[in-house]
């Protein structure tokens, strides 16, 4: 038996099978000689499909929760057409000659390490709606557009984080509480599981590892700690 101490979120116990998930994006390997005008052609599409994904998750979050969560993919969808973000994307396309996988994933990478040395606590968490929005355009790059957090069945859904839009697009019939190895309880995805009373912890750190898929565990939301049997 394990037990890992991290912040609790959302009090409340739980206990099932534990699903780690680890996000997965399109190819962001380096590759030169790419047609800058076709990848921004791609980079265009790429926004027009996260938009429209986008602009559903609002629907979906003003249905179940309200207005004031909807409001976060609003801004989201105002970061996709940020001026400096494009502007540095398109740079690197014609200044590389990358692909636009690239571009948008180094992009991410400048663009939230800005927002992650700031002094305030809820500044540092904007970094991650940059980050949510780069893995939305990574995902509609490559024809995905789910985030593919589900754990397909109750279970724990554990994870090196989760950002709002993965939350939002659970089947949270099916997750019976969510753990993660870092996150605050400033994220948006913190606020929704409080909102929505899902047992939820994160800071677990390091001990929280991928071979733990299957087993099963227990949570207890209020003491912030996870039990794996």
């Amino acid at each position: 038996m394990i037990t890992l101490l991290g912040k609790g979120i959302c009090a409340g116990t739980a206990q099932g099978r534990l699903h780690c998930y680890h996000r997965v994006g399109a190819a962001a390997a380096k590759s030169t000689g790419a047609d800058p005008e076709w990848e921004k052609a791609r980079l265009a599409d790429a926004q027009a499909k996260a938009k429209a994904q986008l602009e559903a998750l609002a629907a979906r979050c003003r249905r179940e929760v309200g207005s004031e969560a909807a409001q976060v993919f609003a801004i989201h969808a105002m970061l996709l057409d940020d001026e400096d973000y494009v502007r540095h994307i398109v740079e690197l396309l014609h200044g590389e000659q990358c692909c636009a996988e690239y571009a948008v994933h180094q992009t991410g990478k400048a663009f939230s390490a800005l927002f992650e040395v700031m002094e305030d606590p809820y500044m540092r968490e904007r970094g991650a709606d940059v980050l949510d929005v780069t893995w939305r355009l990574l995902r509609s790059l490559a024809g995905v557009g789910h985030g593919g957090a589900d754990p397909e069945g109750p279970a724990i859904l554990a994870a090196d984080d989760l950002n709002l839009s993965e939350f939002v697009e659970l089947d949270r019939e099916q997750v019976l509480a969510v753990v993660t190895r870092r996150g605050s309880r400033n994220s948006h995805a913190a606020l929704l599981a409080k909102m929505l009373g899902i047992p939820a912890i994160c800071a677990l750190g390091d001990g929280l590892h991928a071979e733990y898929h299957g087993r099963i565990a227990r949570v207890d939301g209020a003491a912030g700690t996870l039990t794996i049997f």
